[in-house]
Parts: C-alpha cells; sequence; structure tokens
C-alpha cells in the first residue's frame, strides 16, 4: 500500500479525537509528496532526454501471471513489444508488428493492406490466439473465425503503449482459444503536461496516413486521445482500402486507495477485394466497423490485497458483398452480415502474502452474441455463455528461483440446439531460474487448454450442413534458456515447445468441377487421435556503438505444424542513432514456402528501410522504402484463386509536436 492510502485508512479509523492532528498531517504530507512529485518527474524528464529510446523496453509483463511480474522471474515464454520504438523503426500496423515475436508467424491469407490477417502461434491457427485489449478478451470460438482476422488485418498501434505476446497454453489465466498463446495490447495512459502529435505520411499506391495524438494529466486526472485515417490504392485493380479509427483512455485517481477509469477504441473500415481468380474469386468489399469499451476501478484494500473489477463492452459488425462473374449467367450480387457482441466482467484481486508469496484470483463472465444473414436466406443467431473462477500463486523460493501454477474452471452454456453445457477445468505449472556465476535464465512451464467448435464450424454460414464437433483439448509445454553477455549489451535466447492437441478441428476443402462450379460446400471435422505441433523458438539482441545500434532478431522453425505453415520464419529490425537528430535502419521478415491448405507458394524476404531526421523539438520528418527489392510473393494461391503482394513502395511524412 502507498503511503498517502495508508495514511487515509488510518485517517478514516480514528474518532473525532485524532481528526484535527490527522487533517495537519495529511495537509504537510500533501505539500511535502507533491514536491517529492515534482522533482521526480522533473529528474525522469531529464533522464528519459538524456538516455536512448531502446533503454525503455518494459522489463516487466502482466500478462504472464496476470500480475506485474519482472521477466527474469517469469517461467513462460513472453515478448514485450513497445509501440513507441517499433513506431520509430517504421512499423506502425498490429500484424507487422507480430511479425518479429519468436514462436510467431503474422501472415495475410486474405490480401494487401486492409485484408484479414492470420496469425499462428507454434503452429497452431488464428482460432488458437486467445486476443485481450486492454482486460477484455475480444476473442472467442466465434469471434476467431472472422473476427480476429479483420481486428488484426485492420488496426493500427496508434493509442497504444505496448503489446505483450505470451506463448503456450494459457487456459488456466485466461480461459478457452488460448492454446497457442495470448495477445496483450494495452491502450497508452496519459502522463506530464498537455502534448500532443500530428503524424502524417503519403506514397505509392495513393497511399496516405494520419495519426493525430494528444495526452497529458491535471491533478488527478490524466488523459490519452488519438484518431487516425488510412487510406490505400494497394498495388491491384479495386483493392482499397480506407479506415477511420479512434482511442480513448481517461484515469482519475478518486483517492489514494482508489483509481476508476476508461478506455474506447474502434475503427469503421471499407476494403475491396479484387478478383483474382477465374470466377468467385471477387471483385468484393467488405465494411466492417468494431467498439470496444471498458470501465475499471481498482481498489487498494489493505497492504496486502489489490481488488480490480473490469466491465467491457465489444461490437463487431461485418458486411461482406460479393459482384464475382457468375459462369452460368448473369452477376448475383451475393451478401454476408455478420454481428458480433461481447458483454464481460472481470474481478481479479492480487494478495500478496508476503515476500516470497503472492495470489492472484478472480471471477469471470462473458455473454457473446453471434448472428449472421446472407443473401440466399440463411440466418441465424447463437449465445455463448460463459462464467467461472481461477487462481494463481507466485512464490519465489529464492531470488533466483521463481514457481509459479493455476487453475481455472469455466462453464459454457450455448442456447438453441446442438450447443454445449460443459464445465471445463485447466491447469498450468511454471518456473524460471536465474543461474547466478552466468546470469543465464532457465524458464520451462507446462499447461492444458481447451476451444469449443465454433458456429461457423458447425453451421457453415447455412451451408446446408451441421457437423457434430467435439471441443479440442491440448497439453502445451516448453523449455528455453536466456543467456546474456557483457551486462546485457548482448543477449540470445532458445526455446523448445510441443503440444498435444486431441480432436483438432480441420477443414475439409470444398469441392469443385472443371469449370470451378461448387459442387459441395466445405465443411469441418474433429481429427483422429491426436495431433501434435512442435519446433524452436529463438530471439537475440546486441547493442553497439554505446547504444547507437541495435540489432533484434526473431527465428522460429516447425518441426510439425497443424497446418501447412512455413517452416523457417525470421524477422529482423536494425536501429541506429546516427546523430542526436538522425535515425535510420532496416527491418526484414523472411517466410518459407507454405500452401495454408491451397497451392504450394514460394518463399520470400521483405526487406524495409526507413529514416526519420528530427529538425527540432516541434518538426520531424520520416521517409521509407517498402520492398526494397521488389520482390514478387504471393499471400493466397488456391482453388483457383492468387492475392499478390504490394510491389516496391516509397513514403515520406513529417510529425509535429507541440
Amino acid at each position: 500500500m502507498n503511503r498517502k492510502c495508508a495514511l487515509l485508512k488510518s485517517a478514516e479509523m480514528t474518532g473525532l479525537r485524532g481528526f484535527a492532528a490527522g487533517s495537519v498531517l495529511l495537509a504537510s504530507f500533501g505539500v511535502s509528496a507533491a514536491q517529492d512529485v515534482q522533482q521526480s518527474q522533473d529528474r525522469a524528464e531529464a533522464e528519459v532526454k538524456s538516455k536512448p529510446k531502446e533503454e525503455f523496453l518494459a522489463p516487466t509483463t502482466v500478462m504472464a501471471n496476470r500480475v506485474e511480474t519482472e521477466l527474469a522471474k517469469v517461467g513462460n515464454s513472453v515478448t514485450v513489444l513497445d509501440v513507441g520504438l517499433l513506431e520509430t523503426q517504421g512499423v506502425r500496423n498490429l500484424d507487422e508488428a507480430l511479425k518479429f515475436v519468436p514462436g510467431v508467424v503474422s501472415d495475410s491469407v486474405g490480401g494487401q493492406r486492409g485484408s484479414t490477417s492470420d496469425v499462428y502461434f507454434r503452429g497452431t491457427r488464428t482460432a488458437h490466439a486467445h486476443v485481450v485489449v486492454d482486460g477484455m478478451r475480444i476473442s472467442d470460438a466465434n469471434t476467431s473465425a472472422v473476427g480476429i482476422k479483420q481486428f488484426l488485418g485492420n488496426n493500427n498501434l496508434g493509442g497504444l503503449s505496448n503489446v505483450e505476446v505470451l506463448r503456450g497454453p494459457q487456459g488456466a489465466l485466461y480461459g478457452g482459444d488460448s492454446i497457442g498463446g495470448v495477445i496483450g495490447i494495452y491502450s497508452e495512459k496519459g502522463e506530464g503536461p498537455y502534448h500532443g502529435d500530428l503524424f502524417v505520411e503519403g506514397g505509392s499506391f495513393n497511399s496516405w496516413n494520419s495519426i493525430l495524438s494528444m495526452q497529458g494529466s491535471e491533478g488527478d486526472f490524466s488523459y490519452s486521445l488519438g484518431l487516425g485515417y488510412e487510406t490505400t490504392e494497394n498495388d491491384l485493380d479495386h483493392n482499397d482500402f480506407d479506415s477511420f479509427s479512434y482511442a480513448l483512455r481517461l484515469d482519475y485517481v478518486v483517492n489514494p486507495c482508489l483509481n476508476v477509469g476508461l478506455t474506447w477504441r474502434g475503427a469503421d473500415s471499407t476494403y475491396q477485394g479484387p478478383q483474382v481468380g477465374r470466377y468467385y474469386s471477387g471483385p468484393d468489399e467488405t465494411d466492417l466497423t468494431y467498439n470496444l469499451g471498458t470501465l475499471f476501478a481498482e481498489y487498494e484494500v489493505n497492504d496486502q490485497w489489490v481488488s480490480k473489477l473490469t466491465l467491457g463492452v465489444y461490437d463487431q459488425d461485418s458486411e461482406f458483398e460479393s459482384l464475382a462473374p457468375n459462369p452460368n449467367g448473369p452477376v448475383v450480387p451475393y451478401l454476408n452480415d455478420e454481428d458480433i457482441t461481447k458483454y464481460a466482467a472481470y474481478w481479479d484481486n492480487t494478495v500478496k502474502w508476503n515476500d516470497q508469496h503472492t495470489t492472484v484470483a478472480g471471477l469471470v463472465y462473458e455473454d457473446s452474441d453471434f448472428s449472421y444473414a446472407n443473401s440466399f436466406g440463411s440466418a441465424d443467431d447463437r449465445t455463448r455463455t460463459q462464467y467461472g473462477l481461477y487462481v494463481n500463486h507466485i512464490w519465489d523460493v529464492t531470488e533466483q528461483f521463481n514457481v509459479s501454477g493455476g487453475a481455472r474452471w469455466e462453464n459454457y452454456d450455448d442456447d438453441g440446439k446442438n450447443g454445449y453445457d460443459d464445465d471445463v477445468v485447466t491447469w498450468r505449472v511454471a518456473s524460471a531460474y536465474t543461474v547466478s556465476q552466468t546470469d543465464s535464465i532457465v524458464r520451462a512451464s507446462v499447461g492444458h487448454g481447451f476451444r469449443l467448435p465454433a458456429f461457423t464450424e458447425m453451421y457453415g454460414y447455412g451451408a446446408g450442413f451441421y457437423s457434430e464437433l467435439d471441443p479440442e483439448e491440448s497439453l502445451g509445454w516448453d523449455f528455453g534458456v536466456e543467456q546474456p553477455f557483457c551486462d546485457g549489451q548482448y543477449k540470445i535466447g532458445v526455446t523448445y515447445f510441443g503440444n498435444r492437441i486431441e480432436d483438432a478441428i480441420t477443414s475439409v476443402p470444398p469441392v469443385y468441377d472443371n469449370n470451378w462450379n461448387l459442387i459441395q460446400p466445405g465443411s469441418y471435422e474433429n481429427a483422429d487421435g491426436v495431433t501434435e505441433t512442435s519446433g524452436i523458438e529463438a530471439s537475440a539482441e546486441a547493442h553497439f556503438l554505446d547504444q547507437r545500434l541495435s540489432v533484434y532478431l526473431s527465428y522460429t522453425w516447425l518441426d510439425r505444424a497443424l497446418v501447412d505453415i512455413p517452416e523457417n520464419s525470421l524477422g529482423l529490425r536494425l536501429h541506429g542513432r546516427i546523430s542526436d537528430q538522425l535515425n535510420a535502419g532496416v527491418t526484414a521478415s523472411y517466410l518459407d514456402s507454405r500452401s495454408y491448405g491451397g497451392n504450394t507458394m514460394d518463399s520470400y524476404t521483405l526487406i524495409n528501410l526507413y529514416g526519420n531526421y528530427e529538425v527540432n523539438e516541434n518538426l520531424a520528418f520520416n521517409a521509407r522504402v517498402e520492398n526494397l527489392f521488389d520482390e514478387h510473393y504471393e499471400y493466397y494461391n488456391g482453388y483457383g484463386s492468387v492475392y499478390p503482394g504490394r510491389g516496391i513502395g516509397f513514403f515520406g511524412g513529417i510529425t509535429l509536436s507541440w
């Protein structure tokens, strides 16, 4: 408990006899505390101005234990991406940022900028990725089917502070659909006096991108606001993408023990799909709108106990219209409208018993409604309700040895016929050990995960079939070593991982005749026995020339996977501070050959250049080159459709600060 909170509680418990003395004490402490805070802020601002950006990567994680934990004491594999640093390096989109995480393949399978994007954790599918935004889960078996792919493909990094990527089964901490891992996304909290930035960039493919951000604090109130607009014609006919996005966070310190706040973020976008095949492969258009809002209150009950209540609502509407040529007659528009609405409440409690033992426990409630309707007359509306509880305990056995573990019970209840009314128990154990002599960190974890079938997997958008599917269950593990050198100037890490999934849900492809007329729609089924994924993920980090040159490397090798995703993938970021005003560097990503269930596509390497020049504290210029060597590559190739990537692109812009 902080000193102010302790004094407040002491004052509340005293009688009228101590009121005057307590008031004098609090007043004098307030003056002293204000002076201390101002001096601390001045020192912090001076340190920020004197140190390079790279030194401020978050040394802690919240996702790994649902409470802030030192990275060295986390048994699971987790990567914390600093959004400010990524934007400095020319990375401004969420799906692109995930390319630089070991164990993760982030790639579009729907086309160029603005289309749907997939994320594959350790050889699993997008449906096995759990996405949490500002404390609320927006993914489940239904939103993962379509919504999460659209969310990943549409979003920029505006209004975010950092992104955490936790790998391995996390059912005990986060529930279903976390067989592969969890992505945690956090809105930026306003700090300091009022200030703002306006970023404007234009370039190839008739592209324009602008982001306005403003933030600050006044007394006990802080705020952060971000607005963004992006448009591009991409590199194909009828392939435009337009998006307007917004993000807001408000925080208020009610008293030294109680903090309350809200977040709100959303987007309204339109993506045009080009015709990339003979029949039924475009052109089409998707209108996507989503809004996510949370209210939260965090209260320090006493010296050991902190309680937080989060209420959230997420709504996503996707309207798809196809004008694909019909080989047997005139073009008949095909319309499909999907709506996802989710309400949630989370009560999280952290009890720090002593310096060695901490327990995190909570209650969960979610209500998810999924509906669709199409031009063939098919329509459905289904609701899935979930409630449960979890507990996770962290034991610092010694300063070097840490163990954490927990379990979660949940009940899922579907309305309508052929639904699920299941109780699910998941668990996990993780440990980290630091070897004092070498500063080596050894990590290991094992955990249980599960996923219920999506409504679209069972009913296929009214395609005339019903697939009776069992839930997927998994047992996953990993073992890794992280080794720093030269006081952390260099660092390498290697982790072996594996996952055994029972009743894995697999797709049965549609059947066409020689003229690409649909004979039988695609469906889904449970694979027999156990399906395994395994591989190695590695990372390296190095800083040279007094932190002026930094290199970040991530690598993934897959021995076994659920789908034919790349066996080898690599992400590289090289960043240099050439002078106090000029920054420049290179980002590169490599994907091995893959098919994603269709025809085999060749491997490719994309290399991007970027540079930033700060004229003064109010004006900066930026330039970047996308796909420097004009590499020809494909996102998808199968069933008569081919989605090529964009060619070389040149972009430039300015940033105005005040």
